[in-house]
């Protein structure tokens, strides 16, 4: 999609509309606009939308490629009958008219109130000016509340509304048509330090602070004399002198004649939010600053050379005494890659005992924290924090593939206080991640991550496992019609946790090639006839360069199983890469009713089998709901060309109850345990 100047969208392929004088304008409203053509004058709905302007997505949330060039019930498919007929009207030369507020409801934008007017333009084109009011009605709410509020007090008769009002901690001001004000609530005279006697009947001018550029006011007061509602914030003074920056929503009040007669302003305090948010901007420049020197180091490096230079640059910011970035040996020991301190020579590097050392680790694992130096007698460096007068220091994980490796530990001077400390925990962080990404593999062999690493390179390397199989079995003659391949590793680990423990290691499509090649190398003395289901991820099959091979080593049918709960993110792609694998593979969906259901992800697949999980199975016979939820997966099954394969049979009432369902297939310990190759080929032709 092209881009028109001022910030409108522009649809190829469709006449241009001239906007040239007006796009500055539009682009500083801080109102949305779309620009609809009108293509079947005998139809409403034919309407295509031509432009919308930056503003339209602020307001409405939807992006201005999702709705240029739609039709606008294919846009918008929410939109009223009668908004549609004074559109057609205005298209077709008719005078356009103001909806006042349009309730719209959207499941992607939920339901929402826009002030809209409909304007006329030439060639049957119609332009719609909108902002969402929403916010600014609720507001409208609350100052017709306090007027009542208001009311009632003068007579007497206080309601909890009233004391609603009076306790809220937005400042609500009104003023009448000629911007005198006529009302303000306890919260405004908290927030101004002026009372209501003072300000009544002033105009709103007497807070302005001088700071801000007069086109605000004018860009305000432009829209509300429109009738449009303005946001923004505004930089006032109070009457002690200081100033208050103030996000407010004013919004222009009609009478029953539709005419403004008044407006009102919800306002709310956000000096400290803004004042934060410069300080997130100095801590954004303040990193890039960082960031150029980490840049400057040398690609040969070694990590203490690069941890030092990490730690020089912390060290130079105000109020940071100390600086240190350890790392957790393979013993579970924390011991310093760099220790710098401001203005002093480094100091030698000792590792803390190992009670701190491992709460260090427990802690950092739950993210950065903040915590006081107390004296501690047993720790190396207790005397020399001591003398630098630290007493509170800020901590953030140091990760390689998101496991925590180290802990980078900033010390503060005594001027430092807590406050103060917590907002510079995100630059902590951020230096933290800087640490992580330029030594975190470097070191990751001196951690238990790279032990982790180690454990399963060695598993691959040297075939620490072997394959199993479990017969599939025709339910109503015994028949072994197939094998499920499954994995044991001569440790004794549990395949999910083994498996899990290779990803979390970067290893994980290593484990799964080299454990699907035995497999299918193993399964050469199976029965011939017999299918062979193999457990692959998602991220394996997407990888034909390496999985193609290894399924080429046998002509056996070969059934893909992919849990219910592995994320494919798109399944044209999935679908393209199963095929390019070769016509004998065929997709399976394993876990049905494991508690990860997703009818879209089966249909989305369109498996040959749906494995029923051993959680539908267990005790089948004495539970009507799961022999309910059996018969309704058998009904999507016959329905949606597939067959269910009822997974962990284990008794006989179980599998009668199977039979009697209409389930065909089926395994589990009652039908075939999990075997050797040899045993389960014994079994198959004896």
């Amino acid at each position: 999609m092209e881009t028109a100047t001022g910030g409108f969208g522009q649809k190829p392929g469709h006449d241009p509309v001239d906007f040239d004088v007006l796009s500055e304008l539009f682009a500083s409203l801080p109102v949305g606009i779309y620009v609809w053509q009108l293509e079947d004058p005998a139809d409403p709905a034919a309407m295509r939308l031509l432009y919308a302007n930056a503003a339209s997505v602020t307001a409405t949330g939807i992006a201005i490629e999702d709705v240029v060039g739609m039709l606008v019930r294919d846009a918008f498919p929410g939109i009223r009958d009668e908004v549609l007929r004074i559109k057609h009207e205005a298209a077709m030369g008719g005078p356009g008219r103001s909806l006042g507020e349009d309730h719209y409801s959207d499941p992607r934008i939920g339901s929402r109130t826009f002030s809209t007017a409909i304007v006329p333009l030439s060639g049957r084109r119609v332009a719609v000016v909108f902002s969402d009011v929403t916010a600014e009605r609720l507001a409208q709410e609350r100052a017709r509340a306090a007027l009542e509020a208001d009311r009632l007090q003068i007579t007497g008769e206080r309601d909890r509304l009233a004391s609603a009002v009076a306790q809220a901690a937005e400042s609500v001001e009104m003023t009448d048509a000629d911007g005198r004000i006529t009302y303000v609530n306890p919260a405004f005279e908290r927030s101004t330090g002026y009372s209501r006697e003072e300000v009544v009947g002033q105009n709103p001018r007497l807070l302005q602070s001088g700071v801000q550029s007069p086109a605000v006011y004018k860009a305000m007061w432009a829209a509300l004399t429109s009738g449009i509602p303005w946001i923004g914030d505004l930089v006032n003074r109070r009457k002690d002198g200081s100033l208050m920056t103030e996000e407010a929503v004013i919004s222009p009040i009609r009478d029953e004649a539709g005419v403004v007669s008044a407006y009102v302003a919800v306002k709310r305090d956000v000096t400290r939010e803004r004042a934060l948010e410069h300080q997130s901007a100095e801590l954004v420049r303040e990193r890039a600053i960082i960031g150029d020197t980490i840049r400057s180091l040398g690609a040969g490096d070694t990590p203490e050379v690069t941890a030092r230079a990490i730690c020089r640059q912390i060290i130079g910011f105000r109020r940071i005494v100390a600086a240190t970035i350890y790392l957790f040996e393979l013993d579970g020991r924390a011991m310093p890659l760099s220790f710098v301190i401001a203005g002093e020579p480094d100091p030698p590097l000792l590792r803390l005992p190992r009670a701190r050392s491992r709460f260090l680790a427990e802690r950092a694992a739950e993210g950065p924290w903040i915590e006081p130096w107390t004296n501690r007698p047993g720790h190396p460096y207790n005397r020399l924090l001591v003398g630098l007068g630290n007493h509170l220091s800020a901590f953030a994980p140091v990760r390689n593939d998101g496991h925590v490796i180290g802990v980078l530990v900033v010390d503060a001077a005594p001027s430092v206080n807590e406050a103060a400390m917590a907002d510079a925990i995100p630059a902590v962080v951020e230096f933290a991640s800087l640490a992580s990404a330029l030594i975190g593999h470097q070191v990751a062999g001196r951690t238990e991550h790279g032990r982790g690493h180690a454990r399963i390179a060695r598993i691959i390397k040297r075939g620490l496992f072997s394959p199993v199989f479990q017969p599939i079995v025709n339910l109503a003659r015994g028949s072994i019609v197939g094998y499920e391949a499954l994995s044991r590793f001569n440790d004794g680990v549990a395949p999910d946790i083994r498996f899990a423990e290779a990803e979390g290691v970067g290893l994980g499509r290593e484990l799964e090639a080299v454990t699907l090649e035995t497999a299918v190398l193993a399964a050469t003395v199976l029965p011939r006839t017999a299918f062979l289901n193999l457990n692959v991820s998602p991220a394996m099959i997407l990888q034909v360069g390496v999985l193609a091979p290894i399924l080429a080593r046998t002509r056996r049918r070969i059934v893909l199983e992919v849990t219910e709960h592995a994320i494919v993110e798109d399944y044209a792609v999935f679908h393209e890469a199963v095929r390019a694998l070769g016509p004998r593979i065929r997709l399976a969906v394993d876990d049905a009713g494991a508690g990860y259901s997703s009818l879209r992800h089966v249909v989305e697949l369109r498996p040959v089998f749906v494995k029923v999980d051993r959680a539908l199975v267990a005790a089948l016979d004495a539970d009507p709901s799961r022999q309910a939820m059996i018969a309704g997966l058998k009904h999507f099954a016959v329905a949606s060309g597939c067959q269910l394969i009822a997974e962990g049979i284990e008794t006989a009432a179980e599998l009668a109850m199977l039979r009697a369902l209409g389930i065909s297939l089926g395994q589990g310990f009652l039908t075939g345990p999990p075997m050797s190759a040899e045993d389960a080929a014994r079994a198959g032709t004896g």
